[in-house]
């Protein structure tokens, strides 16, 4: 059924001149993995993308499976890791972008997280009743390329959860702080302001 899907698309493609890109277009919660439709992108986009989105509250871990045509003001986070974390809460994404007509048609594939500690530290800690600054109940090791130490608060939402109002201090790292919090797949920030400073080498 795939197969005379794509075949059809195709044949639109030629018709229609076939100047826009074709990828998979699909959002799946509480899944690693996701398969939808064949959308045609705007004339803009030059790339399609893959991704898996992790966010854990405790024990609760929530998944984010993802493909779509991607946005061009994102294409920098492609290839990229972004990953943050409190003792209480983390977040991990992982896109992958590929430039060809159902280029993003596979499963989602995304390299394994790495827990190693890597000789930095961050002030710690979480709320999640208020926006105002926590105050750090002590340190939490960064792990894998976790090298900046982030100090947020605002309001924002779980995938699939109503929307509260938050604060953290914790690891994250340097390509999050630099290209910042741009439309992620599940997790919604609103208002929210972020800081980052170098993280502290033990």
């Amino acid at each position: 059924m795939r197969a005379i899907l794509a075949a059809v698309i195709m044949l639109q493609a030629l018709v229609t001149g076939g100047d826009c890109l074709f990828c998979e277009q699909c959002f799946a919660l509480h899944n690693s993995s996701c398969s939808g439709i064949i959308t045609q992108c705007p004339p803009d986009v030059t790339h399609c993308v893959t991704g898996l989105e992790n966010s854990t509250v405790g024990s609760d871990v929530i998944l984010t499976a993802f493909k779509d045509c991607l946005d061009p003001s994102q294409k920098a986070a492609c290839g990229r890791e972004f990953s943050y974390k409190t003792s209480v809460y983390s977040f991990r994404i992982s896109r992958t972008c590929c430039d060809s007509d159902f280029c993003n048609g596979a499963d989602v594939q995304v390299p394994p997280s790495d827990n190693t500690p890597n000789g930095y530290i961050c002030e710690d800690c979480f709320n999640d009743q208020s926006t105002d600054p926590c105050i750090a109940t002590g340190v939490i090791q960064c792990t894998g390329k976790q090298n900046a130490c982030i100090s947020s608060s605002g309001t924002g939402s779980m995938p699939g959860e109503d929307g509260r109002s938050y604060s953290a201090k914790g690891c994250i790292t340097q390509d999050f702080c630099k290209l910042g919090i741009f439309n992620l797949a599940g997790t919604q920030p609103y208002d929210y302001s972020l800081k980052c400073a170098p993280a502290l080498k033990v």
